[in-house]
């Protein structure tokens, strides 16, 4: 039966993330998508970041992620300068306005975080982590 299927769960606790997550945004006014928002926290974390460097820590392909950058430079809460190594290349960063709006929203997006993993214990969380940690290895 797929719904005993642990792929089928996994899938549909990731799709269920997503669309929580999604609403949460929406609901607040926020006005990006949740892969927008990941793709914020990537570049916060790794200042001066490519779009291929986004692509391989989110596990995205170029199109999606040149798509995604596109439209958060639209939103002035990103900025691409020239690489200086590669002229074909963007180094990646954000702006005033980007690190403003990453701090005003993050509680928001950490409550949504919070929330799915309310009333698991930290043994469950550690577990759950190593499990998946297991089956992503295995598909590498």
């Amino acid at each position: 039966m797929i719904s005993q299927n642990l792929y089928f769960e996994i899938e549909l606790t990731a799709r269920r993330i997503r669309q929580y997550g999604q609403n949460v945004l929406d609901s607040n006014g926020i006005g990006i998508t949740v892969e927008q928002w990941l793709v914020l926290k990537v570049i916060s974390e790794n200042d001066g970041i490519n779009q291929l460097g986004i692509g391989e820590i989110l596990f995205k392909d170029k199109p999606t992620i040149s798509r995604m950058v596109k439209t958060l430079s639209e939103k002035e809460l990103i900025e691409k300068q020239p690489s200086a190594t590669d002229l074909r290349e963007f180094s990646i960063g954000l702006t005033k306005h980007g690190k403003e709006w990453l701090t005003k929203f993050h509680p928001i997006v950490e409550g949504i975080r919070l929330k799915g993993l309310d009333n698991l214990t930290e043994s469950e969380k550690n577990n759950t982590s190593m499990v998946l940690e297991k089956i992503r290895k295995n598909l590498s």
